[in-house]
């Protein structure tokens, strides 16, 4: 049932879903899977700790969701590397140092291209996933700059 109401947890160990008061809180964790250094790209599982991120998703059912996943930190065993801990990233969920999944994400910057920003902010709230006016603006500036087309004709 989590992979179809939840597809982006697909690969993570899901621990429990609680329903706590207008919140749904979701508990998930990585597995134990071999995670590349991101620097030399060699192979490590030996790992050094442990921490917690707490992710912001789309509500579900009018209720906001949040999913508290327990993500490792790992040795690299290179020598020659200058990393010598590096923290296991979930790019299919979230964005590195991100608070909010990617696909949140998506639906805050429609939002804020739709709407704009207090608007936008009164929606979100609706919406089970409120924001502020100013980070709906600062979504639609970071998005990238449309392609320019160089017109055949004049």
């Amino acid at each position: 049932m989590l992979t179809v109401l939840f597809p982006h947890l697909d690969g993570l160990v899901v621990g429990g879903v609680r329903g706590i008061g207008s919140t749904v809180r979701i508990d998930a964790a990585t597995g134990d899977d071999p995670v590349d250094c991101p620097s030399c790209s060699i192979s490590s599982r030996r790992v050094h700790s442990r921490y917690r991120r707490r992710l912001s998703d789309t509500a579900i059912t009018g209720r906001e969701v949040v999913i508290v996943l327990r993500v490792r930190r790992l040795f690299c065993d290179n020598f020659d590397c200058g990393k010598r801990t590096f923290a296991e990233q979930v790019p299919q969920l979230a964005a590195r140092y991100g608070r909010r999944t990617l696909l949140l994400q998506r639906v805050l910057c429609a939002v804020g291209l739709a709407l704009g920003g207090r608007a936008g902010s009164r929606l979100t709230g609706h919406l089970a996933a409120r924001v502020s006016r100013m980070t709906l603006l600062r979504q639609i500036r970071a998005l990238p700059d449309p392609a320019l087309v160089t017109p055949s004709v004049l």
